[in-house]
């Protein structure tokens, strides 16, 4: 890691706020129509936009991946897109913290953050993110996700769980229900919630319903003979998403495993406890986002010291790496997985039982 690297992505981490907040301030000077879409604050609306935009930008320059912002700029343009938002404007806001950057960060870092603002500026016309519909109602599956969903929307716990139990009884195999049904039904909600289409309740209430039907899938699955691994699974510190994780576990579980999953948001210092309490042969850290690399390193490097910490492997897994899935071994993780198939067979060649 190059020292100005690090020095210039803690700069930003730490002073995301101001200088999003003067960006923020010249952008709706010099862009009046700006201020549409973000009401009734656009000046806050704004300023929390680009201070985030300031954290991703921090994240890839700590990677020297100039590409990981390119890719979330692209990601944030198809987000304001979604909701109505011009993308002229978001130009026009990048264009305000490049000039910021320049003329408030110490002049031997200036070059190295307009150049990764100025790649963006260039790649900003590429072809957005997709943020269309994810469930193609062509298939069975597909049509009982989509109806699944729909139930989900309604506020209907009780039927959407018939729906999906209903399936199991007519021969379903378990992971099938999840890979073809549940998981895309999850991607559409969090997709539409986005695309500012639903609240944050009822993603809520959507998600908590998903856990529960797992819940009762599980126990019905018809699981391999115990092969004497045990995996955790965790989410680091600060992805509060678990749902991926949720299926990742149970995976392992239904291949023989014991599962220890300890879900959403898990501290360092806990992770670092369980995998010494439980044993464990694998742990799997699910990353949702590149602003958690720092964390994910930090994490990995307290596993590695723990007593447990030279025998375990450790698997990184999550829609952050989509764009680099070379980098988790450069954090010092064993592997990546992008998904709970792929992520049960490397499991197993990890530890030594293929």
């Amino acid at each position: 890691m190059n020292q100005n690297h690090e020095f210039l992505a803690g700069v930003l981490r730490q002073g995301n706020r101001a200088l999003a907040g003067y960006a923020s301030r010249d952008l709706l000077q010099k862009h009046p129509d700006a201020a549409t879409g973000f009401a009734p604050d656009p000046f806050a609306g704004w300023q929390n936009w680009l201070a985030i935009r300031l954290e991703e930008l921090a994240a890839a320059i700590r990677a020297n991946r100039p590409r990981l912002f390119i890719s979330q700029v692209q990601w944030g343009k198809a987000v304001l897109q979604s909701r109505g938002i011009s993308s002229e404007s978001f130009r026009n806001g990048l264009v305000c913290l490049r000039e910021v950057l320049a003329s408030e960060l110490p002049e031997q870092f200036r070059p190295l953050a307009t150049e990764y603002l100025d790649q963006a500026l260039e790649a900003f016309d590429e072809p957005s993110a997709d943020l269309s519909a994810r469930l193609l109602p062509d298939t069975e599956m597909g049509r009982l996700a989509s109806t699944y969903l729909l139930v989900l929307l309604e506020g209907d716990r009780r039927r959407a769980t018939r729906l999906i139990l209903d399936a199991l009884d007519r021969g379903n195999d378990v992971r099938e229900l999840y890979v073809h049904v549940l998981l895309p039904a999850q991607a559409e909600l969090g997709r539409m919630w986005l695309a500012n289409e639903i609240n944050v309740a009822e993603e809520h209430f959507a998600s908590q319903t998903t856990k529960m039907v797992m819940a009762q899938l599980l126990p019905r699955a018809t699981s391999q003979p115990a092969n004497g691994k045990t995996m955790i699974a965790a989410a680091v510190a600060g992805n509060q998403h678990d749902i991926g994780l949720h299926a990742v576990a149970d995976f392992f579980e239904i291949d023989g495993w014991r599962t220890v999953l300890l879900g959403a948001n898990v501290p360092a210092r806990d992770l670092v406890q369980a995998v010494d309490c439980f044993w464990a042969d694998l742990l799997g850290l699910s990353v949702s986002q590149t602003t958690q690399f720092e964390t994910v390193k930090t994490t990995i490097q307290a596993v590695r010291g723990s007593v447990r910490g030279t025998e375990v492997k450790i698997l990184l897994g999550g829609r952050a790496f989509t764009d680099s899935d070379d980098l988790p071994k450069q954090l010092g993780a064993d592997g990546y997985a992008a998904d709970a198939v792929e992520a049960v067979a490397l499991g197993r060649q990890l530890v030594g039982l293929d």
